[in-house]
């Protein structure tokens, strides 16, 4: 029963197109899966085989960052990529945007889809502390992992110990204040002010449609509070642990000898409010950081990509589909008797 399931799911995400997805791909959503009673998260596959790699995005994008490497992925086998509540076209979270809470919507949408499990993760930024704890929660799904320039528990922390104690509390009231900026914008009614519009998304040149899509969904109410509620989980906690923090921290993932592959930004953007020392220790923290991920798996590995800065995935997509392939590789010698 459940191969037809899986069959069926195949079918209706389209898996027999293994083309590369063109920017028009990310312009409206796939399969609506309901994951909790009547809440829905956006997924969207394309190729065949096993295993599958589900593509996870950073703090506040969308499937769409993806879109350089899905496409190529799916020629070896089916790949998957979804947004997270309250982003894309997923249908916002009934409560905090913590990392408990994207973990457990996680294990809905691998069984509601169903998604064949184990899959290999694959996921950005904040996603990276999903990783872990999705590790720890559910060790039967995870068949090894790609963490592209990810997130890890103590960064914020471990990132600033180089600040004098004015420094980080002025980087730290920064985030509170952008936090409570975009809780406020979400209280206003259109037309928004412009700086209540957000940045240039991650597009690339002549995606003038994706763009657009991108500058209209940020102005969405509901994006917004997720937005903030993701950020405010992570963020320290008036100078103390962060919710998303602790929830990290008080598992022990168990990788043991899965496949854990963290890629590194080569390409630094230095702060211009702090000395060029400081910017190198902060540097520094996050390539340590990256090394101790790395040492969950006794194959784990980092590696720093040159001329990429944090969306590795948009500067060099090759990187990261050179490494998806690679466990995708590891992972079916592995199953041959």
């Amino acid at each position: 029963m459940r191969a037809i399931l899986v069959l069926a799911a195949l079918i209706v995400c389209g898996a027999a197109n293994a083309a590369t997805p063109t920017p028009t791909a990310y312009l409206h959503p796939h399969r609506m899966v309901a994951v909790e009673g009547t809440r829905r998260l956006n997924l969207y596959c394309i190729g065949r085989g096993r295993p599958t790699v589900l593509f996870d995005s950073g703090l506040a994008d969308s499937t769409a960052v993806w879109r350089l490497v899905q496409g190529r992925v799916a020629k070896a086998t089916r790949a998957c990529a979804y947004d997270r509540a309250g982003y894309g076209f997923s249908d916002p979270p009934n409560g905090a945007s913590d990392a408990k809470a994207a973990v457990e919507d996680l294990h809905r949408l691998i069984v509601a889809a169903p998604i064949a499990s184990p899959i290999i993760y694959v996921s950005h930024s904040i996603a990276g502390l999903y990783g872990v704890l999705l590790v720890a929660d559910y060790p039967s799904e995870v068949a090894g992992e790609v963490l592209v320039d990810p997130s890890f528990a103590n960064q914020f922390f471990a990132t600033t110990e180089s600040l004098t104690p004015q420094q980080r509390a002025k980087l730290f009231g920064s985030m509170d204040g952008s936090v409570a900026h975009m809780k406020k914008c979400a209280a206003m009614r259109s037309p928004l002010p412009k700086d209540c519009l957000g940045g240039d998304s991650q597009t690339g040149p002549g995606d003038t449609k994706l763009a657009r899509l991108e500058k209209q969904r940020v102005s969405r109410a509901s994006y917004m509070l997720t937005n903030a509620s993701e950020m405010e989980s992570f963020i320290p906690n008036h100078g103390g642990k962060s919710p998303s923090q602790k929830e990290v921290e008080a598992v022990k993932p168990e990788f043991g000898d899965k496949p854990l592959v963290i890629l590194t930004h080569g390409k630094s953007e230095p702060d211009t409010h702090i000395t060029a020392r400081q910017n190198a220790a902060r540097e520094q923290a996050w390539n340590e950081g990256h090394n101790r991920l790395a040492a969950l798996s006794t194959r784990g590995s980092n590696t720093v990509v040159p001329y990429a800065s944090h969306y590795i995935q948009i500067d060099q997509p090759k990187a990261v589909i050179e490494a998806v392939l690679k466990v995708v590789a590891e992972m079916r010698s592995a199953a041959r008797p």
